[in-house]
């Protein structure tokens, strides 16, 4: 956990570190219980209630448990080990002090540890998210947000109008591949663990589902597209279908569309349906990752452009929700990586890490 805090946004640091500082008081507060040390307990409920999060400065990319993976809880929870813990004897003399004794797992929990200790552990996808980090596309996405902060009064229009038209494409071109992403996952029946594969479906829905506003719990908003055009026309002052008609190629994004669907379509040039499903998978991986500083980077880098620049000329925007959604929120970009993180660590084989390591690199 302490490692996951180096590497957060502030956005999201207090929520996180409220939500690790709740857990540790459920524990001690338990254990204490148990010991007859219920004074620590107390102390514990207070430091937890003047303990100021916001004052900590953290650094992306962010790592929290998004609330809807919980949509996939249950069957989770029937992969994870149990241990049973049993209380000393109530007249022993050191029963105050003494450490749990924990029973004999069953033959049916040594299975279940058995099982998971087949698959690829959380540490290993951190270090796979870490190697992203060092490489290309981070270097790229500091770049374009160096240019957009460069903007002035005399060039903004000119330089960011193709950049927009890319835009309009490039970010739509991502369904398709999280499609493909799930077709391959889903194409691995008859080949992979029925449950697994159920968790990891659940978890990879959802980013897709939210393109077109759709979200657990939540009517359907409106679509990712929408939002754009909304964000356009209160940027630009004129209906996006203006930049449409031009008809300039994005010539850009559409070379990086073809490729990312050659990738995950050829699936890392094997034709097993597992081996296809898990490089789809890390494929996703690097997407969302990538996604979860590119996107508060842009809304930030908007905002200032819009007090340097914008406002000050009366040009003030007045549409973010479109920048919003992606960057802060319950359904940002941070969810979605999060989402994927968790698909993979529930379906993709510990043998498979090299060919998930090499996707998500691709």
């Amino acid at each position: 956990e302490n490692r996951k805090c180096q590497n957060l946004r502030p956005t999201y640091s207090g929520t996180l570190l409220c939500s690790l500082n709740l857990r540790l008081k459920s524990f001690v507060e338990s254990t204490a219980r148990s010991a007859g040390l219920f004074n620590m307990a107390a102390t514990m409920a207070r430091m937890s209630s003047t303990c100021d999060v916001t004052r900590m400065t953290l650094t992306p990319p962010v790592r929290t448990m998004a609330p809807a993976v919980r949509l996939a809880k249950s069957h989770r929870q029937r992969l994870q080990p149990v241990c049973v813990h049993t209380p000393l004897r109530s007249n022993s003399p050191i029963s105050h002090q003494a450490p749990m004794e924990v029973a004999q797992p069953s033959e049916v929990e040594q299975s279940v540890a058995v099982d998971n200790a087949a698959y690829i552990s959380d540490a290993a996808v951190c270090s796979i998210e870490a190697a992203l980090d060092d490489g290309q596309s981070i270097k790229a996405l500091r770049r374009f947000d160096a240019n957009l902060r460069a903007l002035t009064l005399d060039n903004w229009r000119t330089k960011l109008r193709p950049v927009l038209n890319e835009l309009a494409f490039n970010l739509e071109s991502f369904n398709p591949a999280f499609a493909a992403t799930v077709l391959k996952v889903q194409c691995s029946i008859g080949h992979s663990d029925y449950v697994r594969r159920d968790t990891a479906l659940a978890a990879l829905i959802q980013p897709l589902a939210g393109e077109y506003g759709m979200h657990n719990d939540a009517p359907q908003g409106k679509t990712h597209r929408q939002l754009f055009a909304e964000w356009y026309e209160g940027l630009w002052g004129e209906p996006l279908e203006a930049l449409m008609a031009e008809g300039t190629r994005p010539v850009a994004s559409e070379k990086l569309y073809g490729q990312m669907m050659r990738d995950i379509m050829s699936g890392g040039q094997t034709s097993d349906p597992v081996d296809q499903a898990c490089y789809a998978m890390g494929y996703n991986l690097a997407i969302e990752y990538m996604a979860s500083y590119e996107k508060p980077w842009m809304l930030h880098a908007f905002r200032d452009l819009n007090k340097r620049v914008l406002a000050p000329v009366g040009l003030a925007l007045k549409e973010w929700l479109f920048l919003e959604v992606h960057a802060e929120g319950d359904h940002a970009e941070a969810e979605h990586a999060e989402l994927g993180h968790s698909a993979i660590t529930a379906f993709v084989p510990a043998e498979r890490e090299a060919l998930l390591r090499g996707a998500a690199l691709d």
